[in-house]
């Protein structure tokens, strides 16, 4: 789940409406700095980031996280809004899932077309920023809507289990906790969560700690033992061993890791100008001798 707090508007830096080429066009691969939220309106959209691969359908959206790896897993053809921007977790105003459908077409086909006349006339401007801050809020009304129109009893625990991992995501938690405070064995809740998504439980909870590990590294200064105390770990050293056997780097390196910065072109020498001729010397005064 993403958390967003909402008390002012997000902070928009780009906004615009993709068009795919007709062939063979993949989405680019960069580092994404910040959240990026993709609205597919035509198509397919196959992108991935350093965890996992996605494909975006017409009538859903992606919420992508900051990361090391954003890039295209194939070949497709689509059309969607596209939406860079900023915007602190906590405290928490709204949360959804980063993949998910939007219950009204018409009301974010609505939302976007005015923002993008917003942002043709006055870039960033508090009104866009207004008017972004409704776009992820019509999603948000979707998926509780989606949520309500499906809900069952087994959805509903998988939707409480979610609810603790995130209100005790800077905890170690275990699925012998989950079992505890929800008030079912531990077997059932692993089958059930496992046949609801495809994820396993204790995967889910490793997961999330490392999703929350990442984005402290890159959206904070903490230091990596700073980290490890955050997010309840024993002692840095674990910390360390845990994020090294779950991404193959150390979280230095993992916070380190960049593309190098392009080289700007040297601008070419302008020819040096002639010198200009040594003014001609006064000649000297004539001396007077003292009487």
């Amino acid at each position: 789940m993403l958390h967003f707090c909402l008390e002012t508007p997000i902070e928009l830096l780009w906004f615009g409406e993709f068009i795919s080429p007709e062939r063979e066009w993949k989405h680019l691969t960069r580092r994404l700095y910040e959240y990026e939220m993709m609205v597919v309106t035509e198509g397919e959209l196959c992108i991935g980031d350093s965890d996992r691969e996605y494909t975006v359908k017409a009538g859903e959206y992606l919420i992508m996280s900051p990361t090391l790896f954003q890039h295209g897993t194939k070949v497709c053809r689509c059309r969607f809004y596209w939406m860079h921007f900023r915007c602190p977790a906590l405290p928490a105003s709204v949360s959804l899932a980063p993949h998910g459908e939007f219950a009204d077409a018409d009301a974010v086909r609505t939302i976007a077309e005015l923002l993008l006349s917003s942002e043709a006339a006055f870039p960033r401007s508090v009104r866009s920023r207004y008017l972004a801050t409704q776009l992820l809020l019509e999603l948000c009304r979707g998926r509780e809507e989606t949520a309500a129109k499906s809900e069952t009893s087994k959805s509903r625990l998988c939707e409480n289990i979610r609810n603790f991992v995130t209100f005790h995501r800077f905890s170690e938690i275990r699925v012998s906790d989950l079992a505890r405070e929800l008030g079912y064995h531990e077997k059932y809740i692993s089958a059930v969560f496992h046949a609801e998504t495809g994820v396993t439980l204790k995967r889910y909870l490793t997961q999330c700690r490392l999703d929350e590990a990442k984005r402290l590294l890159l959206e904070t200064d903490y230091t990596v033992s700073e980290v490890s105390y955050y997010l309840n770990f024993q002692s840095p050293h674990n910390f360390s061993r845990f994020f090294r056997k779950e991404t193959g780097m150390t979280a230095s390196e993992f916070r380190n890791a960049s593309p190098p910065a392009p080289t700007a072109p040297t601008p070419p020498t302008a020819p040096a100008s002639p010198a200009a001729s040594p003014a001609p010397a006064s000649p000297p005064s004539p001396s007077v001798d003292a009487d």
